[in-house]
């Protein structure tokens, strides 16, 4: 679980913590529970959930949430037991669940970038003679005959680093190796430092600490310099399961609110969200200001998935399949077979 706290160090302390766009609190509604699971405790991918939790906004929608982490790079299952009603994740994880038959929707979109970023060893790097800057193509094919970690088969690194792979003209079953690391962004850094891997695939800030730490260099910066197949990119939402929809289809809603007052928030006072982002995030000065430049804008606007990202989504999915043996998903796949857009289209409204 990931503990409240005050954050004396931010803005966010000073009174007018909940302004701006905060909705007025819901004070004669009941105030249901939900228990939200994610990949990491903190990272910017989950930065829309905690944001409307610590400033107010779940409040103000009627809704008490407790984010919890579980140090996996898959959770779709928990939402098979009673514990957690919603998962934060790529849609990939969703809609290969769904395709299996799991009785999963997805609800919100908030994270509009792939931003689980690529770093490797700069001398790697150097000796292949690429930088950030240079073209994709070669970028993906200095990918060829490294150790990459990830978080396990399935998950979005994993599933980014093998669409790259493709890009750069190889087989992620051979000419790379995909090295599934636990204990999230301190594991991928000790990997680093130990030699077990030559890079990784994670989202900042264990992306910039590499950078500043354990002698990195980004290769790919998907929030800043994404291809262009990834801007825009349907990349974090939010999923439960079709039991919680018919049982607490309210409190999802609220849910919802919560998160849209908190995106709109989010842009409408970059400064006030840049003073908590570095707080919440124990941001090391030394990369505060290039990690929120780099992540302090890949969120969507509206919480209400799109049509058209999700084309996106499955084309993207594809790649990753049909390089682990898996038949490709339908280009057609209905976008209603995964999406109740319902419930945001709802929340919006209520702001």
């Amino acid at each position: 679980m990931i503990a409240r706290r005050t954050l004396l160090a931010t803005s966010l302390a000073a009174p007018g913590l909940a302004a701006p766009g905060l909705a007025t609190p819901a004070i004669a509604q009941p105030m249901p529970e939900l228990q939200t699971m994610r990949s990491t405790s903190k990272a910017w991918l989950w930065l829309a959930e905690d944001y409307a939790r610590e400033a107010g906004h779940f409040t103000a929608a009627g809704v008490k949430v407790v984010s919890n982490a579980s140090n996996r790079g898959t959770n779709i299952a928990s939402l098979a037991g009673a514990g957690v009603d919603i998962v934060l994740g790529d849609p990939g994880e969703a809609i290969n669940a769904r395709n299996q038959g799991f009785g999963v929707r997805s609800f919100v979109q908030t994270v509009a970038r792939y931003a689980s970023h690529i770093v490797v060893k700069a001398d790697v790097l150097a000796k292949a003679g690429v930088t950030e800057a240079s073209e994709v193509g070669a970028k993906a094919a200095a990918l060829r005959g490294l150790r990459m970690g990830t978080t396990g088969p399935g998950a979005a690194p994993d599933n980014l680093l093998r669409w790259m792979a493709k890009r750069g003209g190889m087989d992620s079953n051979k000419d790379l190796r995909l090295v599934p690391v636990q204990g999230g962004g301190p594991g991928m850094v000790a990997g680093l430092q130990q030699g077990v891997i030559d890079g990784f695939c994670l989202s900042s800030p264990t992306a910039d600490l590499a950078v500043s730490r354990a002698g990195c260099a980004y290769l790919f910066d998907m929030a800043a310099n994404p291809p262009p197949e990834f801007s825009p990119f349907m990349y974090i939402g939010a999923s439960t399961s079709e039991r919680a929809i018919g049982a607490k289809r309210e409190s999802l809603v609220r849910y919802a609110h919560g998160i849209a007052l908190a995106l709109r928030a989010m842009r409408a006072d970059p400064e006030r969200f840049r003073a908590f982002a570095v707080g919440w995030l124990e941001l090391d000065p030394s990369i505060a200001e290039r990690a929120f430049s780099s992540n302090g804008r890949i969120y969507f606007e509206s919480p209400v998935p799109d049509d058209a990202l999700f084309r996106r989504n499955i084309q993207f999915l594809n790649v990753s399949r049909t390089a682990q043996g898996e038949e490709a998903l339908p280009e057609d796949l209905p976008f209603a077979s995964l999406y109740d857009t319902s419930i945001a289209a709802e929340a919006v409204r209520r702001i």
